[in-house]
C-alpha cells in the first residue's frame, strides 16, 4: 500500500490563494515525502496544454506518482446531468493527457423536492393523494447508472479508469453495499471503486467492496497532536485492506477546521508509521515459522508511531470500525 495526498487536503490554503497547485506538489514531494498525489479539478486554474505539461513535469521532478484526478460532479440533478457528464468526460481527456490512470467521481446527491406547483385546488389535492411530486428513487438510480455507463465507456476509450466514491451526506451511495450494487449495475470494466471508509453511514459489507477497490481515501476531520484520528479506527481498516491484498494508494483527504499546513504533516507522519508497521506485521507473520524473532525486538517499530497504537486498536476494535 502506498501513501499519497489529495490536493483537497489543502483546499482551504488553495482557496485563500496562500498556495497554488504547483506549491502543493512541492509540499507533497519535499515536505510530506508521500509517494503520490491526487489533483482535484477545482484546484486547476486552467487546463491549457502548456499548464498541464508543467504540472506533469513537476510531478516527475519531485518523483511523485500522479495517482489520479478528481471531479466534483453531481449526477443527482436531472437538469444538470448532461452538463455534469460532459465535465467528467473532459477531465478524462485531461487525465489521459497527463498520464493519470484514475478519475475519481461521485454518483451524486439526492435532489431536493420539487417546489409545489400551482395546479389549482382540485388538481393539487389529487397530486398530494397520488404522490405526483415524490422522488422516484428507482428512476434516479437507473438514470445515474446510465450516465456512469456513458462516462465509463468514454473513459475506457482513453485508457482511464473511473473510481466511484461513496458519499454519506444525502449521497446516492451511502453504504458499501450500495456502492458495490451501483458498480455492478453499470457493468463496465472501466468503473471501479474509490473507498472512503470514514464517510460510510453503514460499514456493513465493506469486505465485499474491497476486491473492486482501486483507490482509497483516508478522510480525516480532526488530527490529534500525535497525528492520529480519534474518530476512525484506521489501524483496523488499513489492516483489513492489507489482508485483501490492496496495493493501491491510500490518499490522505484532510477536511478539518485546523490549518492544513499544520494538521496535514502530523497526519501524514502518523499514517506513514502506521503503514510501515502493518507491512512489518505482515512480513513477520509470513516468516515467523522460518525465522525466529530476535529476543527483545518488538513486532512493531517505527519512529513516527507508538508501537502500542496498532496493537491496542486492533485488539479493542472488533466488528465496528468506527469509534463513538
Amino acid at each position: 500500500m502506498k501513501l499519497g495526498c489529495s490536493s483537497w487536503s489543502y483546499h482551504a490554503a488553495i482557496r485563500s490563494n496562500r498556495i497554488d497547485l504547483g506549491e502543493f506538489l512541492r509540499i507533497a514531494g519535499e515536505d510530506l515525502e508521500v509517494d503520490g498525489v491526487e489533483l482535484v479539478d477545482l484546484h486547476f486554474p486552467n487546463t491549457d496544454p502548456a499548464y498541464l505539461r508543467q504540472m506533469k513535469k513537476r510531478c516527475v521532478d519531485l518523483q511523485l506518482t500522479l495517482a489520479g484526478l478528481a471531479v466534483s460532479n453531481d449526477f443527482g440533478l436531472p437538469a444538470r446531468r448532461g452538463a455534469e457528464r460532459q465535465s467528467v468526460q473532459r477531465w478524462c481527456d485531461v487525465a489521459a493527457y497527463m498520464g493519470a490512470p484514475i478519475v475519481r467521481v461521485f454518483a451524486g446527491w439526492t435532489p431536493p423536492p420539487a417546489p409545489p406547483r400551482d395546479d389549482g385546488r382540485i388538481v393539487g389535492f389529487v397530486r398530494r393523494i397520488v404522490g405526483g411530486s415524490r422522488l422516484d428513487s428507482r428512476r434516479l438510480w437507473s438514470d445515474i447508472a446510465e450516465t456512469l455507463r456513458l462516462c465509463a465507456d468514454y473513459a475506457g476509450g482513453r485508457g482511464v479508469t473511473l473510481a466511484l466514491q461513496n458519499s454519506r451526506s444525502d449521497g446516492i451511495v451511502a453504504s458499501p453495499l450500495q456502492l458495490l450494487q451501483l458498480v455492478r449495475d453499470v457493468g463496465s470494466p472501466w468503473l471501479k471503486v474509490c473507498l472512503d471508509p470514514a464517510d460510510f453511514a453503514d460499514n456493513t459489507g465493506i469486505d465485499a467492496v474491497l476486491p473492486e477497490t482501486v483507490q482509497a481515501h483516508i478522510r480525516i476531520r480532526e488530527v490529534a497532536d500525535d497525528g492520529s484520528d480519534s474518530r476512525v479506527a484506521w489501524p483496523l481498516l488499513l489492516q483489513t485492506m492489507q489482508l485483501t491484498h490492496y496495493r493501491g494508494f491510500a490518499l490522505l483527504d484532510y477536511e478539518g477546521i485546523e490549518d492544513p499546513e499544520a494538521a496535514v504533516p502530523r497526519a501524514t507522519q502518523h499514517l506513514r508509521g502506521l503503514l510501515h508497521m502493518l507491512a512489518r506485521q505482515r512480513l513477520l507473520s509470513e516468516t515467523t515459522s522460518r525465522v525466529p524473532e530476535p529476543p527483545g525486538e518488538a513486532a512493531f517499530a517505527h519512529p513516527d508511531l507508538d508501537a502500542r497504537t496498532v496493537e491496542d486498536a486492533i485488539s479493542h476494535v472488533r466488528s465496528d470500525a468506527f469509534v463513538g
